[in-house]
């Protein structure tokens, strides 16, 4: 079975890390990730479903 790669975006880290916290036992977390746009943050969550 192939894995697919699926990232989320979030602008609000604790929106990301509930996430993450509802669905530990539904995916396979790959990376956490961020970037800086002017005076914003972007917050990305790259993961395989389970």
């Amino acid at each position: 079975m192939k894995k697919e790669l699926k990232v989320i975006e979030f602008k609000k880290k604790q929106k990301l890390l509930d996430t993450v916290n509802e669905n530990s036992g539904k995916i396979e977390i790959v990376s956490i990730s961020s970037c800086q746009e002017a005076t914003s943050f972007r917050h990305f969550l790259w993961y395989y479903e389970k």
